[in-house]
């Protein structure tokens, strides 16, 4: 008894990094049988599925499928000593994607990702660009999309372990998974934790640590499971990728494929890993780095969107007669004495701050996003540095205050909110189960006390894109949106100013959709609430 009792008293130090590593090289099956792999490809024949967060109809879910089905290949190649991967992947977008791709064809590409300072990205067949043909060969990335493949490339890499045992200053840590404390070891050269199961040493999750414009501080996290031995060694066969905030509930798969086969030390073609040629594609090679003002978050989610094109505004200039409809675009609402911009577009945030204080000389108040969808509200946080309040509806108040320092104005279905001053009116509106997404709403905008001479403006975002063609349009939420202004009174002469399309009368949308719309006036809009009283 006096022995048990002493051996209570000594303290459990807590495993060295070494440790943690050694146990998970011998879990796996020994260092020296992994560092006998040259090469490697994961077979991925029938199952492979993502979702898309920054699309969703709900705010803190990933409902929004991106890849309904489809197929690949990882390869990896270790002769150069440095990552060399290629993905070969087919996989067919879901029906939500329409509005940039009518034919929705399947996507099939080839994707090489090299690190290093002579490394690249480079799209070899094909590309991951909703609104380009399927078949068209885009070729190198920007430096900024090939430093994030190389980060995501090591991710995935099944010598992963070696590689961080081998770098200065890997340190082990404990981290919180659902409140249970679990042993891990981050690097940080590479910037990765790999978190182990406490019971099998294995490697259980694989993380990634970004700074999401609206979540704040969060983890990008590849799950593990499904080990089995093939030719010694345990690998996973079932990869999931999860996102988390620290800030939010937030637990969103993004992506899983199942591993049916590996292949070990295959004979690769001879230029297998090889990049275009010099010319060809639309950018030029670059080599991978970091850019300033780019976060992980926000590269991770527009490239896995199919929507990234590059830093800023893209490849605008590329003759691809579809490309014109990718962008969306702000709209300044002035008042006497300042401005309210309608959404915030990541990529022209800077310039229309700077626009608005060159050309309007006003400040910018407030900001509605007309939904948070990343394309319309990314930078909702710089319009927030410089003081602008957040006009939205009270059902999306704690998404928008994961904001530091956002100051909220809230509206609701029976209770909208109206700005306006001594010559104009602004009301912004929004009903429950709205479409596009749950917090989805408009604004009608007219006179401070109109007749029915009166021009009235009306801005959305994403339920019409009038002047497109009209296989790119939903006419599901074009009749939902019908159905919501046919409620609220609006006349048919208004003119819908979209963040993609061109300005046209709501008769116009009426038409297109075949719906039967009373004839109104300006006293119907809300039973006469835009009327001035007697």
């Amino acid at each position: 008894m006096v022995a048990l009792a002493a051996s209570k008293m000594v303290p459990l130090h807590p495993p060295t990094v070494d440790t943690l590593i050694s146990q998970a090289l011998a879990a796996l099956g020994g260092e020296k049988t992994i560092a006998g792999i040259d090469d490697i490809t994961y077979h991925s024949p029938n199952v492979y599925h993502s979702r898309s967060l920054m699309q969703s109809y709900n705010m803190d879910k990933a409902d929004t499928a991106v890849a309904i089905s489809g197929s690949q290949n990882v390869s990896f190649s270790y002769s150069s000593g440095q990552l060399t991967q290629r993905i070969d992947r087919t996989f067919k977008p879901s029906e939500y994607w329409y509005w940039a791709s009518a034919r929705l064809d399947e996507f099939d590409y080839s994707l090489v990702v090299r690190g290093g300072k002579d490394g690249f990205a480079c799209y070899v067949r094909g590309n991951n660009q909703i609104w380009l043909p399927a078949n068209l060969t885009s070729g190198y990335v920007d430096a900024a999309l090939a430093e994030f493949l190389v980060l995501q490339g090591n991710v995935f890499s099944p010598k992963l372990l070696l590689e961080m045992k081998s770098h200065h200053g890997t340190k082990a840590i404990e981290v919180l998974i659902n409140g249970i404390k679990t042993p891990a070891v981050y690097d940080p050269v590479l910037e990765i934790t790999i978190i182990f199961d406490a019971s099998s040493h294995l490697p259980h999750i694989i993380r990634t640590e970004a700074n999401h414009m609206i979540y704040g501080p969060s983890t990008n996290d590849l799950y593990l499971s499904q080990y089995k031995a093939i030719e010694g060694i345990k690998f996973p066969h079932t990869f999931q990728t999860v996102y988390n905030s620290t800030t939010q509930k937030l637990d969103a798969t993004l992506e899983e494929f199942i591993v049916e086969e590996i292949t070990i030390n295959p004979k690769f073609p001879k230029n297998y890993f090889n990049g275009l040629s010099e010319g060809e594609g639309f950018f030029p090679k670059e080599a991978p780095k970091r850019t300033e003002g780019l976060s992980h978050a926000h590269i991770l989610e527009f490239s896995s969107n199919m929507l990234w094109s590059g830093p800023g505004s893209g490849i605008s200039n590329n003759p691809v007669d579809s490309i014109k409809h990718k962008t969306s675009f702000p709209f300044v609402i002035e008042f006497e004495d300042h401005v309210i911009v309608g959404d915030a577009p990541p990529q022209w945030t800077k310039q229309v701050i700077e626009w608005i204080d060159k050309n309007i000389g006003k400040p910018i108040k407030y900001l509605w996003p007309t939904h948070h969808h990343r394309d319309h509200s990314g930078g909702a946080a710089e319009y927030v540095e410089i003081g602008a309040k957040l006009i939205v509806p009270e059902i999306a108040a704690s998404y928008w205050s994961s904001i530091p320092g956002a100051e909220l104005i809230t509206f609701n279905e029976t209770h909208p909110y109206i700005h306006s001053d001594s010559k104009h009116q602004a009301w912004f509106i929004w009903e429950e189960q709205a479409t596009h997404s749950i917090d989805w709403s408009y604004a009608f905008i007219t006179d401070k006390c109109p007749t029915n001479k009166s021009g009235i403006a009306v801005i959305e975002a994403d339920a019409w894109h009038p002047g497109m063609p009209d296989a790119n349009n939903d006419r599901w939420e074009m009749r939902e949106w019908l159905g919501q202004l046919d409620k609220d009174g609006l006349p048919e002469s208004a003119y819908v100013l979209p963040t993609h399309g061109q300005i046209r009368q709501v008769s116009e949308l009426i038409e297109h959709t075949d719906y039967v719309y009373a004839p109104k006036s300006i006293g119907d809009w809300k039973n006469g609430g835009a009327l001035c009283k007697a």
